[in-house]
């Protein structure tokens, strides 16, 4: 009797260990806080840092790290960033499976090349694509992370 109850609390507790690593992972199809598209991986939370300048919106991403902002999927610090332009804007037509998607314009991670001092932000209600100052614009920060 003693073996088969051994036994059983070893199933268990397998399982639970099983259960608790495949929150923690980021494996399709279990919630984790993050919405995988393609090679990317998105925060689900589309304002979990609400407005910020562009550094402060650089910094913010590049600090997410599971435990933050709804994530169980293990990232560290300096994993995420923010996107790209094109990125956002293929976002601002597929907004489904996110949360707290805000109809205003979020930054990009790309900078305008005519003007050093602005980068670029995209709408997540029109798609429009617009270039800013970093320093005294602000915007939503929609963190990402995986291929360029």
């Amino acid at each position: 009797m003693k073996k088969k109850s051994t036994a059983v609390i070893g199933m268990v507790v397998c399982f639970m260990m099983m259960t608790s690593m495949a929150w923690s992972l980021d494996i399709p199809g279990v919630p984790n806080g993050t919405v995988t598209d393609g090679n990317l991986v998105w925060l689900k939370n589309a304002n979990c840092f609400g407005k910020r300048n562009w550094n402060d919106a650089m910094s913010a991403a590049a600090s997410l790290k599971s435990g933050m902002c709804g994530l169980t999927d293990g990232s560290k610090v300096g994993q995420w960033r923010l996107p790209t332009k094109d990125q956002l804007v293929r976002r601002s037509k597929n907004k489904q499976g996110f949360n707290n998607v805000q109809a205003d314009y979020y930054w990009s991670s790309s900078t305008d090349a005519g003007y050093k001092a602005s980068a670029w932000d995209v709408s997540m209600y029109s798609g429009y694509v617009n270039s800013n100052y970093k320093d005294d614009s602000y915007y939503y920060v929609w963190p990402v992370r995986g291929g360029q």
